[in-house]
């Protein structure tokens, strides 16, 4: 089965003001829409990441504090809130470091619902996207990449994970 894997579009990131906003995070988030519509109207799973720190949470010594649970700037942008609610194959993983793998329940979660191929977009190209999408092609999981549908605040390092995503990792880019 097929499944979307929405990574990271929280207000934190893509939203102007945002703690962590990058210029042109904002450009993902209509793509990313489209492709929750696309999923819906074919009753397949969406599931999103959303980073989730503790107020003291280790990971602050690298990056300054950013979607701290229950703030915010933790919650998905508008714009997607509104496309995926009340939406029943909607699926939530939230996550303290940048692999969705780590410490979660992604594995289980892919299990339960028998998938095979996974769509990915979201923020941070070179960051939690990459480092989800490996533990994904670890575990013998196609993957798209929707190449218009991910960003990163490093042009550079943007397109070396997308490179590294497809040439080292076998994943597939796509776009609208």
């Amino acid at each position: 089965m097929r499944a979307l894997l929405v990574v990271d579009v929280q207000r934190d990131f893509v939203d102007r003001g945002g703690r962590l906003y990058f210029e042109g995070a904002e450009k993902v988030v209509p793509v990313v829409v489209d492709w929750v519509e696309r999923f819906k109207r074919e009753n397949l799973p969406i599931i999103t990441t959303q980073d989730w720190h503790s107020v003291d949470d280790p990971e602050f010594k690298i990056w300054p504090p950013h979607c701290v649970e229950g703030t915010s700037g933790a919650r998905l942008t508008e714009e997607l809130e509104k496309a995926l609610a009340g939406y029943e194959k909607h699926f939530v993983v939230k996550k303290s470091r940048y692999s969705a793998f780590y410490n979660t329940n992604m594995d289980e979660l892919l299990r339960e619902l028998s998938v095979d191929e996974v769509y990915v977009c979201g923020v941070v190209t070179h960051i939690c996207v990459l480092f989800t999408v490996e533990e994904l092609r670890n575990r013998d999981v196609a993957v798209k990449i929707i190449t218009d549908g991910v960003a990163s605040y490093d042009e550079e390092f943007h397109r070396v994970a997308l490179r590294l995503m497809e040439e080292v990792l076998g994943a597939k880019p796509i776009t609208r």
